[in-house]
């Protein structure tokens, strides 16, 4: 059995139509245009004194092989046919799509977007920069003090670098492309804190004085006048706190405004804050896990200018929209800022931070300018309807965090709905959903100029109604969509325009088309680009519209010219293909380097099945030159496995290959390590050497996979009891490959749908062997039945399992189910008695609720277990390196000089650990 999975940045699909189709040349398990779920089987069978030559998308495959594709995707299954004796061609083409069920309609024929892991840039990426802190000068000790960096140019604008800014005795933060924020401990003890940061050589000192018995000021209920609360001021807002119309309220640099848990301050007046970078004014809750709410600003009267502010953990309510007649929006959580009509923020220097809720929301106008702003960790940006932007020099990172996995919750760095936007020189990155959503049906204009979008599971920048919005010199990188133009209002569409961009490394660079299965007028709008970059995205360029079933790239929408592609695309001739020899000097508009960070692109806890196409290693930026760099991959069983990477200009992914996973017995005790050495146009900026570890191949057996051969009968006779025992003589029965069934276009083996009456049978029958040896090695059996409707299972005759919606007593060939199964996995586990050893026969039958069902399915799967292997402490040296791991990660590994010692301290983290050599004996040991 074949098996299909597809790496991500592939190559470019292209759709075209088959020259002949021939009724005798036959696919089974897919259908044209159709759409499954997850996975699907198919298999082309070949019939004697034919040859076949038969593709998926540009692999190749067997006739007569049954074929699994398990990775979400669009593809195309051409099949040749050749007579052998006069040499007629036949030929067939299928559609189809693989689509992740966790993910939503629209990103059917689309991977699973998972944006990759930071790779730490080098130090001469950050050459000429400068490092800019915002912390507070004076801060009560007793509470976590809030830290904000950027790495800027000598023009103030952001370094797209990555990197940890490092002082001691105090957390690493992390920088994305220049900027970062986070926490110094609340630990720290009252006098003089110096906070001595660092990244990839550039420096700078903070002095901070931690306050002991900050004397506070209590306020709330109602200010009215000019109201000033001045520089160091200390406040603590214990209740709601009210603004007045025409009052004033001015806060001044140093000042900390600690508020209460879920306190809000309506604002109808005026609030100024005139904070700085060296003194910033920092709005607080009591602790992290108590927030507080936010500023309320309902009437058309309401202001917040400010310098120098630094908000954190506000948005206490988590069900605040749609409740208490607060206006209903995409996200429920509270936000920092409410604009109810037409107030404005203006903030410059400031930065909103580790928030519980959203960043803001906007019911019918106002105005937002942000310069050198820092949005970060925080669930969404939140929803504005006809307001304004302006915004420069900022960045709207982590909604909710850069975690992997993902959800489905609309975690947009900002959604707007309408209004007139500008972005100069901001970043927009790790988000769950989407860096800008410019959705719903509004009107809209929005502008990019140097801007820079990554790590996006959906869409860099999304639209639809009618948006306007062009981007020039902008970056799109390791983004489900790039730039998506989608579903439109009324008669008309979105205009998606971009000049002198970079897209690379996302699933589609720029698509039409968005595929919600409610929109009812298509996809009006336009998409265009020139001058731009599209390099090593799984799709350059992706039209195609699932909803209207013609299954085409919408040229006619799409207007592509004078741009640089991965590979050529005839769809759209007036582009040219990218060369990284004579192209390389492109990128540099873009930020790239001649020399930048190289690293392996892998998180915490992953383990050697997480990486079915090699070991993933990553640059950190675009570089003028190529790269390369040597690799190791060493076995615990003494073999060895190098090569050489290669990323050429525009590259930014490569992948190691690793040895096949051990079979059953002691190689499946193996330790591996992979190094990373010689770099020719970058530095290694991860650990360059990682450690695996395999256990698990002879703890589990699947004795009986998905998609295996059985035999069957499917004539509608009624076959009695005594077919389902080992000895029953089932040679003259129809064998076939699973999925077995009809109705559904999923089946690998078609099933008799209807029988010499016109209906269908009600019982249908399958056989298969399985071969154990002592079955009494196994500690649990665990059994797979997928069934539509209803279905017995049998073991060497006797009954194992009954499906819930098969009736009781006895069954027979005319039982009907008692309720429909569409296609239902039922999963148990059974004792390892059910087996004996030798050949065992597995019987199912599986029922019809009615003679007039439609479809029929039956797969199966039988997977063994081993109990555990007792705790054991396994070494292995590689060349003179002692690594010592484990199985069991309950386990911990400590060590002591002496075996007696009663100072047994921890020695490394989870398996495996490599040992340091040392002229002292050490004494290890596991322990739960």
């Amino acid at each position: 059995m074949l098996y299909v999975s597809s790496r991500p940045c592939a190559v470019l699909v292209l759709l075209a139509c088959a020259s002949l189709t021939s009724a005798q040349l036959a696919v089974t398990g897919v259908a044209d245009k159709s759409v499954y779920a997850d996975r699907v089987t198919f298999l082309v069978p070949a019939e004697p004194g034919f040859s076949y030559a038969i593709k998926l998308n540009t692999n190749s495959v067997g006739a007569d092989v049954p074929v699994v594709v398990a990775s979400p995707d669009y593809y195309e299954l051409r099949a040749q046919r050749t007579e052998g004796s006069t040499g007629a061609v036949t030929n067939l083409l299928v559609r189809f799509i693989v689509k992740d069920s966790a993910r939503a309609d629209t990103e059917w024929g689309l991977p699973s977007q998972t944006p990759w892991p930071i790779i730490q840039s080098s130090s001469n990426e950050f050459a000429g920069a400068h490092l800019v802190l915002m912390t507070p000068r004076r801060f009560p000790a007793g509470y976590e003090i809030p830290v904000v960096a950027w790495a800027e140019d000598e023009n103030g604008h952001a370094v797209r670098g990555n990197g940890l800014l490092n002082a001691p005795g105090h957390p690493a933060i992390q920088l994305r492309r220049g900027v970062g924020s986070g926490f110094l401990s609340a630990t720290n003890p009252p006098g003089e804190l110096v906070y001595s940061a660092e990244i990839a050589g550039l420096r700078t000192n903070k002095l901070i004085t931690l306050e002991n018995n900050t004397a506070w000021t209590d306020v709330s209920g109602t200010l009215a006048g000019a109201i000033e609360w001045p520089p160091n001021s200390r406040i603590h807002v214990t209740n709601s706190l009210l603004i007045s119309a025409g009052a004033t309220l001015t806060i001044g640099a140093g000042s900390v405004v600690r508020l209460d848990y879920r306190t809000d301050i309506t604002n109808n007046g005026a609030v100024i804050i005139s904070g700085s970078l060296e003194d910033p004014v920092v709005f607080m809750p009591n602790s992290s896990n108590q927030p507080w709410g936010g500023f309320l600003m309902r009437n058309n009267t309401g202001s917040i200018a400010g310098t120098g502010a630094l908000f954190t953990a506000s948005g206490a309510e988590q069900n605040w929209f749609g409740s208490g007649g607060n206006p209903g929006s995409h996200r429920k959580e509270q936000a920092l800022f409410f604009v109810q009509q037409s107030q404005s923020v203006s903030l410059a220097d400031s930065a909103a931070i580790y928030l519980a809720g959203q960043l803001g929301h906007a019911v019918s106008g106002g105005t937002f300018t942000f310069s050198r702003f820092l949005l970060q960790h925080t669930t969404s940006g939140g929803e504005f309807t006809g307001a304004s932007f302006t915004v420069n020099d900022s960045a709207f990172i982590e909604c909710p965090d850069a975690t992997f996995d993902f959800v489905d919750g609309d975690n947009d760095a900002l959604y707007l709905v309408s209004g007139t936007h500008g972005f100069t020189n901001t970043l927009f990155g790790w988000t769950k959903d989407d860096g800008i959503d410019s959705g719903g049906d509004g009107v809209g204009r929005l502008h990019y100029e140097r801007c820079w979008f990554e790590a996006i599971f959906h869409e860099g920048n999304s639209l639809s109604g009618l948006k306007d919005t062009t981007a020039h010199e902008t970056v799109y990188l390791d983004c489900g969509q790039g730039l998506e133009d989608g579903y439109g209002a009324g008669t008309g569409g979105p205009t998606g325009r971009v000049d002198r961009c970079l897209f690379a490394c996302c699933q589609v660079g720029a698509r039409h088309g968005d595929n919600y299965a409610s929109i009812g007028n298509g996809y009006p709008g336009i998409i265009a680009a020139t001058n731009s970059l599209f390099l090593h995205n799984h799709h350059d360029l992706f039209g195609y519209d699932w909803r209207s079933f013609t299954w085409t790239n919408a040229v006619g929408q799409m207007f592509f010219s004078s741009n640089l592609f991965t590979l050529p695309d005839p769809d759209f001739p007036a582009n040219a293909v990218w060369d990284p020899s004579s192209d390389a000097s492109r990128l540099a508009p873009f930020g790239a380097a001649g020399l930048v960070g190289l690293g392996f692109a892998v998180r915490p806890g992953q383990t050697l099945a997480d990486f079915p196409d090699g070991l993933p290693v990553g640059l950190s930026m675009f570089c003028t030159n190529e790269v390369t760099v040597e690799y190791a991959v060493d076995l615990s069983d003494t073999s060895r496995a190098t090569g050489t990477l290669h990323f050429p200009a525009g590259q930014l992914r490569q992948f190691i290959p690793l040895p096949p996973p051990p079979g059953p017995g002691p190689s499946a005790h193996r330790v591996l390590r992979v190094r990373l050495f010689n770099g020719r146009n970058a530095e290694i900026t991860s650990t360059d050497r990682l450690y695996f570890q395999s256990f698990g191949a002879q703890t589990i057996y699947v004795l009986i996979p998905f998609g295996s051969k059985w035999r069957y009968l499917d004539d509608g006779s009624n076959q009695g009891s005594l077919w389902t025992g080992n000895n029953f003589d089932d040679r003259n029965w129809p064998a076939g490959f699973a999925e077995l069934g009809f109705g559904d276009k999923d089946e690998t083996t078609p099933l008799r749908q209807t029988n010499s009456v016109g209906a269908t049978n009600i019982t249908f029958y399958f056989r298969a062997p399985v071969v154990v040896g002592d079955p009494a090695v196994f500690s649990s059996l665990q059994m797979s039945l997928r069934r539509d409707d209803g279905g017995v299972v049998y073991f060497h005759g006797a009954e194992v399992f009954r499906s819930t919606n098969m009736p009781p007593g006895l069954i027979t060939s005319s039982t009907f189910a008692t309720a429909t199964g569409e296609n239902t996995v039922d999963t148990t586990n059974l004792p390892p008695s059910v087996l004996q050893p030798g050949t065992n026969v597995v019987a199912v039958e599986i029922h019809q609720q009615s003679l007039t069902s439609s479809d029929i399915s039956f797969d199966f799967q039988l997977i063994a277990s081993l109990p555990p292997p007792p705790p054991r402490l396994e070494s292995a040296m590689l060349d003179d390196e002692l690594i010592l791991y484990w199985a069991d990660p309950a386990f911990t590994l400590e060590r002591a000089d002496e075996l007696n010692s009663p100072a047994w301290v921890p020695a490394g983290g989870p398996s495996p650990v490599p040992v340091a050599a040392t002229s002292a004996r050490q004494f290890y040991r596991l322990r739960r």
